[in-house]
């Protein structure tokens, strides 16, 4: 059964599923009621039939964080943010609206920043994406004179342990490719995704007009980066062999759009197919494309005119990876050639074995 327009599910903090009903001009709803049953269906009537309201109202009590909010979203700060960025910060910053909106931001202290980053302690990722935007928001309302301090300040973020997508290595990137032939969808959207060093949302919105003398034409969605990519040999292969009809690359079997989780979904199971372990991402292959260059013996600038990276410190991880790689293997070819038949590099120096007593 398909879900309603404007309802979306997500799991609440306790594991919880919930419904949301989010359409503009109408209040918002949540149930937990179980998906096509009556109880949920005559909550989503009682969602459709509200009575429309204007926006923000009975939200946007004056002082409260909502009103702040509000401001925001009509601020120059939150207007040249990139459109996806736009999206998440909305996103969390609605979703907790929901329940401290009211909240005068004025007594917000570094106590209730450190509470609201600890109830999200067991999801490292949301709970540091959550500082970072409320921060945002707290810069935002110390700039305009509504908060006199910043509660944010001095509010670590959660440690996290992982190091995000998995880096495919070279083994995984051939296994896929055994598995999935030049001219199928799954090859395909390796193929940009490896050769491109793009993110999912750059690749899933790439067809056949962002390909102009012998480079693929990219804007990047999340940070507006203009890029003329080089298209590599093995990539224009594979262009070659896919024909779909569709004026993008990658559409879904009806020949729509993905979605930026339903493309997420769709090729971490063809790494599944594939015989690869759960974790192999899409993000996954834009640091293995990263690699790749940093091997090469790529300048953290020549990679990131290719990965569209502002900064060079997510690029120089790569680079210090790949060079301590170099500098190892070439350690161990002095230990294999050392003309005296010692292990040069593995022992005690000369001078200091001259000097033992």
């Amino acid at each position: 059964m398909k879900k309603p327009k404007y309802v979306s599910a997500y799991r609440d903090r306790h594991g919880v599923l919930r419904w949301r009903y989010r359409r503009p001009g109408l209040p918002q709803s949540q149930s937990r009621e179980l998906f096509g049953s009556e109880a949920w269906w005559t909550w989503y009537a009682a969602a459709e039939g509200a009575k429309k309201v204007s926006v923000g109202e009975k939200r946007t009590i004056p002082g409260s964080l909502s009103a702040v909010a509000v401001a925001y979203y009509t601020s120059a700060d939150f207007k040249l943010l990139a459109p996806v960025t736009q999206k998440t910060y909305r996103n969390i910053i609605d979703r907790f609206r929901d329940t401290a909106g009211a909240l005068p931001v004025a007594k917000i202290a570094p106590a209730h920043v450190r509470k609201w980053v600890d109830n999200r302690a067991d999801r490292p990722a949301a709970a540091n994406t959550f500082l970072k935007v409320f921060r945002a928001l707290m810069r935002f309302a110390l700039e305009r004179d509504m908060v006199k301090a910043d509660p944010t300040i001095g509010v670590r973020p959660v440690k996290n342990k992982t190091e995000g997508h998995h880096t495919w290595s070279e083994a995984e990137i051939a296994t896929y490719e055994a598995k999935w032939p030049l001219g199928t969808r799954e090859r395909l959207a390796f193929d940009l995704l490896l050769y491109t060093a793009q993110r999912s949302g750059d690749v899933r919105q790439m067809g056949r007009q962002h390909i102009l003398d012998g480079h693929v034409v990219v804007r990047q969605e999340k940070t507006g980066q203009p890029l003329e990519i080089p298209i590599h040999p093995r990539l224009s292969e594979s262009i070659k062999a896919f024909h779909s009809g569709q004026l993008i690359f990658i559409a879904t079997q009806h020949g729509d759009p993905y979605t930026a989780r339903g493309f997420g979904n769709w090729f971490t199971d063809s790494a599944i197919a594939a015989g690869l372990e759960k974790g192999r991402t899409a993000h996954g292959l834009r640091k293995s494309a990263a690699r790749r260059l940093a091997e090469a013996g790529c300048t953290s600038h020549q990679i990131a005119a290719i990965t569209g990276h502002k900064t060079l410190k997510e690029v120089e991880r790569y680079t210090r990876a790949a060079a301590q790689k170099a500098l190892a293997g070439a350690a161990m070819e002095r230990v294999k050639t050392s003309t005296d038949g010692e292990q040069a590099c593995l022992t005690e120096p000369e001078t200091v074995r001259q000097s033992a007593p």
